[in-house]
């Protein structure tokens, strides 16, 4: 089943709850937020039976891969979120997210890395050092949805539009947590705010391990997608805990992405600051933010490469370099 079959066939089920109200009100969430309703209940819904998937096998050259990943979804005890479960599980949602299968088995992991869907009680996703697991909320795919909804009646988009919203965002947040596995199951040094580094890291994925049938321009439009949800709550007026909190501000976490989107390309992404959604001075330093990024993320991973993977700094910086 590709990514957009199962998709579509996870959305059958999210259309069909929409509606029943979102479990975080009207409340400032942010992606990856250390504080997420319910959690204290995730161990135990851990601890129900699993529904664990396939796992990669070495590669054809021979060499041996790292650690493959494993999948589980959580049975969730709300009735409204049976539905969306059920299409999830059936759907194989975490497995079938492109960027994830790049990297499945490609980095020499001291621990197995394991992606879970489960009920928390509100929307979220996080990463669990103690179990190296990745947890997405059902929650989070209920209000993602219902947000694109919201956006298609609006401004009377395309019908797929709730679809392609979701999926994108899911892709983002994903991929955000498993920067923070990465961080902690390789002990990489990060200097400066993890939560910044992690959004460069997922969107470097996005960018350069996107499905094969994706087009540069469908990538790009994930990631603005991506951006808009970083300004679905905000309101502009912050107060202390706000600015004290381990994740940047959503307008400076959109503005930060829209500044890696425009750097791979400035003349293809010039209307990114024509709309105003990035300053002219901002701008002039995003190609190097962005080459600087990528090149950092490069340097940090390549040491942990599984055999199957390896190669050289310029190797690799030549192969991202193509992929622009």
């Amino acid at each position: 089943m590709s990514f957009g079959t199962s998709i579509v066939w996870l959305l059958m089920g999210l259309a069909a709850v929409a509606g029943g109200g979102c479990a975080s009100g009207n409340k400032t969430i942010a992606v990856g937020a250390p504080q997420i309703a319910g959690r204290g209940s995730v161990p135990h819904m851990l601890s129900q039976q699993r529904a664990r998937t396939r796992t990669v096998a070495p590669g054809k050259e021979g060499k041996p891969a790292g650690l493959a990943f494993e999948y589980e979804y959580m049975a969730p005890e709300s009735p409204d979120l049976q539905r969306i479960y059920a299409r999830v599980r059936e759907a194989d949602l975490l497995h079938h997210l492109p960027e994830v299968q790049a990297i499945d088995g490609m980095f020499r992991l001291p621990r197995r890395l394991r992606y879970v869907t489960a009920e928390c009680g509100e929307f979220g996703a996080f990463y669990v050092p103690e179990a190296a697991e990745i947890v997405l909320c059902y929650e989070t795919l209920r209000t993602l949805y219902e947000r694109g909804q919201e956006q298609q009646q609006a401004d009377r988009l395309e019908q797929d539009y709730p679809l392609r919203y979701t999926r994108a965002n899911v892709r983002f947040i994903v991929l955000h947590e498993t920067g923070h596995a990465l961080v902690d199951l390789l002990d990489l040094p990060v200097t400066g705010r993890q939560e910044d580094a992690v959004d460069q890291l997922a969107a470097m994925l996005m960018l350069h391990f996107a499905s094969l049938d994706e087009k540069p321009a469908q990538v790009i439009e994930n990631l603005r997608m991506a951006a808009n949800w970083m300004l679905a709550r905000s309101t502009g007026a912050y107060d202390l805990d706000a600015y004290a909190d381990e994740h940047a501000l959503g307008e400076q976490r959109y503005f930060n992405l829209q500044c890696l989107i425009y750097g791979t390309d400035p003349t293809e992404y010039d209307g990114i600051v024509g709309a105003g959604d990035l300053t002219p001075a901002r701008a002039k330093a995003c190609p190097r933010e962005t080459q600087t990024a990528g090149r950092a993320w490069l340097r940090l991973l390549l040491p942990h490469l599984s055999p199957k993977y390896e190669t050289t700094e310029a190797e690799a910086i030549r192969y991202f370099e193509r992929q622009k």
